[in-house]
């Protein structure tokens, strides 16, 4: 392909966002200690991100195409980079004013918030080994850095730490994984990859334990069981903000690389990954949801049920394809519809969940259950939004998270895997104890208990995003056919290459 400024047109929203770190590190160079607020950067960042956002949007609408060094212009990367890019503007608004009230390199922090966001959209979007691998990398180690970015805080410093070692393990058995199948096709390429294994059923034997170890890698990003270890202690530890791109934006990556993989990739091979994916599915959705029973932070709380969430997601990649069903784009519920329908509505929910935990945290100074004690008499605005975002994570009607299991356990019931859906039906029952037990100690905690008085005041910024991510989830859940019709175009899109 001849590198000229016409090939550069479809990347466009990646070299925004990476004009926009280099220009911060720029301007954090020359200024030097004249500056000792990051207000300015974090207008910066959000101001690259809109524009970034606006070229997703644009994308949407555009004909299929393939940029320089194999990155897909299709519908399926633009929906997805649509959830990263909204999801990062909403966690750099919404939480930059604590941000930057307690890291110190202001410029340094911001310039990696833009270049982890250009990283996550050229994951989504990458449709050969390499590629994958290097966006993969480069947004692990700028969330490693993230993480841990307060020095002074230990629990940070911590979670970076367990962050680092678990990322390092996971990436390394990725890797070894992309080594075999390149060793066994020949080709970085996934949809070549997919021709020579269709071709060669002599080396189907390779598949299995390249599709175990790269799900080992995969599966760290997307939390699931059972390597989510780190996913609580970081959640904890990260600054809240971090936390809440760790379970949206991040989450996201995971999904869309294990759909290219497995559904092109490896498409040939299907009987061996759907009993893989189906397993990880259940043990994902018990180990989240039991955990979560005994949590007494209200972050930690999150941290399972993300994890419990991404095995709900996962039963919609079990059920993409029917084999019984020539013509797979035909199906009413194709299994990948449901779980992009899943992440745009996980987008709001849990986003707004932890902006109002940011906001007790300014106003108690912590995230104990504790200091969610009778939030109804205190913050009233805030205790009815967190209870529309547990009304959500429950998946009850009129609700974003209604709308995801909907379609993700419609196609599980429509490709006749009746024992997942029982298993995640008994799964979102033990989800709606603890998320109602939080609900009750907002609304009707005990009065003889000593309630954590306020010590501030909730930040401006994340009410707003709180008030946003309510009105999305009402949106999707009260009116989904904008968000279902994006998502099914990208999902036929994507199947119609099998």
């Amino acid at each position: 392909m001849e590198l000229g400024l016409s090939s550069l047109v479809p990347l466009l929203p990646e070299i925004i966002l990476i004009l926009g770190g280099l220009l911060i590190l720029l301007l954090d160079t020359t200024a030097g200690k004249r500056t000792d607020s990051g207000a300015g950067y974090m207008v910066v960042s959000v101001l690259f991100l809109l524009i970034g956002l606006v070229g997703v949007i644009f994308q949407l609408a555009v004909e299929p195409q393939v940029a320089l060094f194999g990155v897909d212009v299709d519908p399926f990367a633009a929906f997805l980079k649509l959830i990263v890019y909204a999801s990062m503007l909403l966690v750099a608004f919404a939480g930059g004013g604590f941000l930057n009230k307690y890291i110190a390199a202001h410029g340094e922090f911001w310039s990696l918030f833009l270049f982890l966001t250009a990283a996550m959209s050229l994951a989504v979007s990458a449709n050969n080994l390499l590629l994958l691998f290097v966006a993969i990398e480069f947004l692990s180690i700028t969330s490693y850095m993230l993480v841990g970015f307060i020095r002074e805080d230990l629990r940070s410093s911590e979670a970076g730490l367990k962050y680092f070692l678990y990322g390092s393990v996971a990436s390394g058995a990725m890797l070894y994984g992309m080594s075999l199948v390149y060793g066994a096709t020949g080709s970085l390429y996934l949809s070549e990859i997919g021709q020579v294994f269709a071709a060669n059923p002599e080396i189907g034997n390779i598949i299995v334990p390249s599709a175990i170890l790269i799900m080992t890698g995969l599966g760290f990003k997307a939390s699931l069981a059972p390597f989510f270890q780190w996913t609580p202690d970081t959640y904890e530890g990260a600054p809240t903000p971090v936390t809440a791109y760790l379970a949206t934006a991040s989450k996201t990556v995971g999904f869309a690389v294990i759909a290219r993989i497995m559904l092109i990739a490896f498409a040939p091979a299907r009987d061996v990954w759907v009993p893989l994916l189906g397993g990880l599915s259940i043990l994902t959705m018990f180990a989240g949801n039991l955990m979560a029973l005994r949590q007494s932070n209200v972050k930690r709380m999150l941290a399972y049920s993300s994890i419990a969430q991404a095995g709900y997601m996962l039963l919609g990649l079990v059920a993409v394809v029917d084999a019984n069903v020539a013509d797979v784009t035909t199906l009413a519920m194709n299994g990948l519809n449901g779980v992009l329908i899943y992440l745009f509505g996980y987008l709001f929910t849990n986003i707004g969940a932890f902006m109002v935990v940011l906001a007790v945290e300014n106003l108690t100074g912590g995230s104990d259950y504790s200091h969610f004690q009778n939030l109804i008499k205190r913050a009233p605005s805030l205790a009815v939004a967190m209870l529309i975002f547990m009304l959500s994570l429950v998946g009850i009607p009129l609700t974003a998270g209604f709308i995801g299991k909907f379609f993700v356990f419609g196609a599980t019931i429509q490709h006749q895997y009746y024992l997942l859906a029982v298993l995640a039906a008994v799964n979102v029952a033990i989800s709606a104890f603890y998320y109602m037990n939080l609900v009750r100690i907002m609304f009707f905690g005990n009065e003889n208990e000593e309630e954590t008085p306020f010590q501030g005041a909730p930040g401006i910024g994340a009410q707003l995003i709180v008030l946003v991510c309510v009105l999305g989830v009402f949106w999707i859940g009260l009116y989904p056919p904008n968000v279902v019709d994006w998502a099914n175009t990208a999902s036929q899109y994507l199947l119609a290459i099998l």
